[in-house]
């Protein structure tokens, strides 16, 4: 299926987007990256395919001109907090350094990433920022839910590997990124389905970002990636 009439299908079919709940599973990466976000100088913002989540509530509150961007226009009708653009990421209509930051989560895996980037290149001025929160392919807990489980067999995905981020620091000026959630993917059914557990799941997340910043070799196993590259 292309990646235009899967998101079409995506955004009409409920019962396809049940994982999505996930998303507080990762409020300690959420709060570092937006963190991140605030230290830098807002004045035209390009988010790319985030949907109907819990990101445009972050979004709509910055100050400057925010410009969001999606292949399908089903979930773009949802999205009124701010200029939405049928459009895909990785050819984009957008006039050269047009944007001073750029952000996109859980993209990359349905695009061309060397395209993509050029793109984001391109739409980005000098000292700009492009921001990343996306999944990465070498998590051995989630490979049963990847193929098995998840919505995105239905079409082709390549997710990011530890190599192509390293790689970022040689792309860009300025480059700064984490990796984290190893073992801890496990209780993401946990998490959604059993709201009491949070808290404590929280607390083993924080034990193993610890672990993971001192064995750095673990990065390349986890199943996010997030941070930043500028220009």
């Amino acid at each position: 299926m292309e990646v235009k009439d899967f998101f079409n299908l995506y955004w009409k079919e409920r019962h396809l987007r049940w994982f999505d709940r996930y998303y507080n599973f990762l409020t300690l990466i959420n709060r570092d990256i937006f963190g991140k976000i605030l230290e830098f100088e807002k004045k035209r913002i390009l988010v790319i395919g985030i949907g109907d989540s819990k990101d445009i509530d972050f979004f709509s509150k910055l100050k400057g001109k925010v410009i969001s961007i999606d292949i399908s226009i089903d979930v773009l009708k949802e999205c009124r907090s701010f200029d939405s653009i049928q459009m895909d990421a990785g050819k984009m209509g957008f006039k050269k350094e047009s944007f001073d930051i750029v952000f996109l989560r859980t993209v990359m895996l349905h695009l061309d990433h060397r395209e993509v980037l050029h793109e984001i290149e391109r739409v980005m001025r000098d000292g700009g920022r492009f921001f990343w929160v996306e999944p990465m392919k070498n998590n051995i807990f989630l490979w049963l839910f990847r193929f098995v489980v998840s919505p995105g067999k239905l079409t082709k995905v390549d997710y990011l590997t530890y190599r192509e981020i390293l790689s970022y620091e040689h792309l860009f000026k300025n480059c700064w990124h984490k990796e984290y959630y190893f073992i801890t993917v496990i209780l993401i059914p946990l998490y959604v389905l059993f709201p009491l557990t949070r808290r404590f799941i929280h607390l083993l997340q924080r034990l193993e970002m610890r672990i993971i910043d001192r064995l750095r070799w673990l990065r390349r196993f986890c199943w996010i990636s997030y941070g930043y590259g500028e220009l």
